[in-house]
């Protein structure tokens, strides 16, 4: 009880700045290229240890970053084609190379971590949070803040109704390997609250897409965000850490706030793609 204070206090100081960040443009890119260095660098802690492959690090993240710029002025229409995007990919391949002319190859096996780091956080948060905010559409900051509002909202629902009755014997349980507590009855809460929060969004003037599609958001960030906790939680469990930093007091790190968004805005993205409810 004694880091409740905490984890409120700091808990609402983070949406504060997640909401500003969203709505002052200029803020929200500063906000967003730190958000892409901080998580790769705790992934890479977590996984590789302070200090190790920093070199094979900076470039990893320079890719990240370069995906994320070319991302942003494809949707300001500075750029047009969109092969340009190639140039993120750059750094990538001197990563493969760089390697070559180490003189102990023998930790080299860990320069898979730099790749799934990529993969599972730079990549996702670089190419897809520019799809939802739109820097000539100031309207559609407040689309991506309800869509942050749905995946983080579905996971109180998680917890409530899981801690409520998926505790009892019996109950299933989603992936005991990894995370024993989630059981079904808290990804009922998940999807039960994602839809509550979605809907409510649509008759509020945010979401202005057909009930029904926001009804399928609801449903998929909330899914999509309880995965992307599994994910990260898998991560931390085979690298036995409890959290993936201490930036934020009471919270962790930054990967351990953001986990959630990083699966759940992609799948919810390409949804609104696929059925053109964003260009």
């Amino acid at each position: 009880m004694k880091e409740l204070p905490k984890r409120i206090i700091f808990g609402v100081l983070f949406a504060v700045v997640v909401a500003a960040g969203a709505l002052f443009q200029p803020l929200y890119h500063l906000l967003m290229v730190f958000a892409i260095f901080w998580t790769l660098h705790e992934f890479y802690t977590m996984s590789m240890g302070e200090k190790a492959f920093w070199a094979e690090r900076i470039l990893a993240i320079l890719s990240a970053e370069a995906l994320y710029l070319l991302m942003v002025l494809f949707r300001a229409g500075i750029i047009w084609d969109l092969s340009l995007l190639a140039l993120a990919f750059i750094p990538i391949i001197v990563l493969a190379v760089f390697p070559i002319w180490r003189k102990d190859h023998s930790q080299h096996g860990k320069l898979a971590f730099i790749f799934a780091g990529l993969g599972y956080v730079g990549y996702p948060l670089a190419a897809v949070i520019p799809l939802l905010v739109d820097s000539w559409n100031p309207f559609k900051a407040w689309t991506l803040l309800a869509l942050l509002v749905t995946v983080w909202g579905s996971d109180v629902g998680a917890y409530f109704i899981g801690t409520a009755f998926g505790q009892k014997p019996g109950s299933i349980k989603i992936a005991p390997a990894i995370s024993p507590k989630k059981s079904l009855w808290g990804l009922f809460g998940a999807v039960l609250f994602g839809i509550g929060l979605a809907v409510g969004a649509h008759y509020l003037g945010v979401f202005d897409w057909p009930v029904y599609h926001c009804i399928a958001i609801g449903a998929i960030a909330s899914l999509g965000g309880l995965l992307g906790d599994l994910v990260e939680s898998m991560w931390k469990r085979y690298f036995g850490v409890k959290d993936s930093g201490n930036l934020i007091p009471g919270h962790g790190g930054l990967y351990d706030r953001l986990d959630s968004i990083i699966v759940a805005l992609p799948i919810s993205a390409i949804y609104l793609l696929i059925f053109g409810l964003i260009r």
